[in-house]
């Protein structure tokens, strides 16, 4: 098959394990794009206030924080990276379809929070993993690696709604919701795993934990890193307000269907996927400060557009606008981190990445939810076109040069 060739765009690796993880990678985010399209189902079935719907979105970032950073550790000290990215994606399949079993919010938040450890589990040992295996072409393998997650998100939106508007069951949904990531961690598990034992996967260890705690001080001293990872959290943190409150907006405010409010956020994944490696390029040939400085001044600017718009098809419209700008960033940022950091560390650099991203995603829904208590959902909007635009402060003093260029 084509797929097990070594081609040049990937310097001379296989392009078969990048497939095979970027479709993993895609499953782990159906599990966070079902609980995002049913939050407002579970909702209306449940009679939640936005507080308590935040709640539940929250949970799964704080969760998600204190599993990336033990995720990280295990990976860097043991080696074990496609053992985990097995776990990462069987846990998200279990847990999706144990959320379709919960009957009250105490156990949808505890589903969520098992569901945030299978997701963002899966991102220190696989960035780790492909940054190393395809050091020339790590641009390239980041962007597919991310487009995969645009599509899992995208289908789950999609499918997700589809399902509801169909069975008239959140429940229903979110067991099928499980089956992705199942079925991706038994594929890894049969094609994947055993060529890591064979390859010797332990030989990497390589260092203890004494040695890794001070390399990990060292770490968290290296400024623009943290920088980088300032950003990256800020960016997040308005991404996933608006994954959050935009169906929450369509469905409560603009009163559309539930099919319909699933392609609005499937046309937001879409033109993100498309977004993606035209983000990683044209950083690759003018840096990334002025990507980043453009797409985060666009985004903003979006943001406020879209509360004047109470046409659905011209907010729908705009929203995919603001996908396209905002998903344009994630790979500029991914490649930046692990380009700042040693070898060995990456995967405790991108723990740190998504340990800062979920600790920042963990305040949104619930300030976001307050504020629409209190003062209505247009304020919810305002608020992340502020967080965008401190994102955009944090940029400006960012390093001019792209660290990747560095010799």
């Amino acid at each position: 098959m084509a797929a097990t060739e070594n081609h040049t765009a990937f310097g001379g690796k296989p392009v078969a394990p990048v497939i095979l993880l970027a479709l993993g990678h895609g499953a782990t985010h159906y599990t966070w794009g079902t609980i995002l399209i049913l939050v407002p189902f579970i909702k209306q079935a449940l009679d939640l206030t936005y507080t308590q719907a935040g709640l539940i979105v929250a949970v799964f970032h704080v969760t998600g924080f204190f599993a990336n950073f033990m995720t990280g550790l295990a990976v860097d000290v043991s080696g074990r990276r496609m053992l985990f990215m097995v776990l990462s994606a069987l846990l998200c399949g279990a847990t999706t379809f144990s959320l379709g079993l919960s009957s009250s919010l105490f156990l949808i938040c505890v589903a969520a929070g098992f569901m945030a450890i299978g997701v963002q589990g899966w991102h220190p040992p696989a960035f780790a993993c492909l940054a190393e295996e395809y050091e020339k072409a790590k641009g390239l393998v980041f962007s597919i690696h991310v487009v995969a997650a645009n599509i899992g998100e995208a289908l789950a939106f999609q499918i997700g709604g589809l399902l509801v508007t169909l069975l008239g069951s959140w429940q229903l949904a979110a067991m099928a919701g499980g089956m992705p990531g199942l079925l991706m961690g038994v594929i890894l598990l049969i094609f994947m795993l055993p060529k890591e034992r064979g390859a010797g996967g332990g030989q990497k260890q390589g260092m203890g934990l004494k040695d890794y705690l001070e390399g990990y001080v060292q770490l968290l001293k290296n400024m623009p890193a943290m920088m980088v990872c300032l950003v990256s959290a800020l960016r997040t943190m308005a991404q996933n307000g608006l994954m959050v409150f935009v169906p929450l907006y369509l469905i409560d405010v603009l009163g559309v269907t539930a099919a319909l409010t699933g392609t609005a956020m499937l046309l937001m994944q879409v033109t993100g996927g498309f977004a993606t490696p035209v983000g990683g390029y044209t950083a690759d040939r003018y840096g990334p400060r002025p990507v980043l400085f453009v797409c985060i001044s666009i985004t903003s600017v979006a943001i406020v557009a879209a509360t004047l718009l109470t046409d659905p098809t011209s907010y729908i419209a705009c929203i995919a606008i603001i996908g396209f700008v905002l998903f344009a960033i994630r790979p500029v940022l991914q490649r930046w981190i692990v380009d700042l950091v040693p070898n060995e560390f990456r995967g405790s650099a991108t723990s740190v990445m998504f340990s800062m991203q979920a600790a920042a995603n963990a305040i949104t829904p619930i300030i976001g939810g307050w504020i629409a208590d209190s003062y209505g959902m247009m304020p919810v909007f305002y608020f992340l076109a502020v967080i965008m635009l401190t994102a955009n402060l944090v940029t400006v003093v960012l390093p001019k040069r792209n660290p990747a260029n560095a010799d």
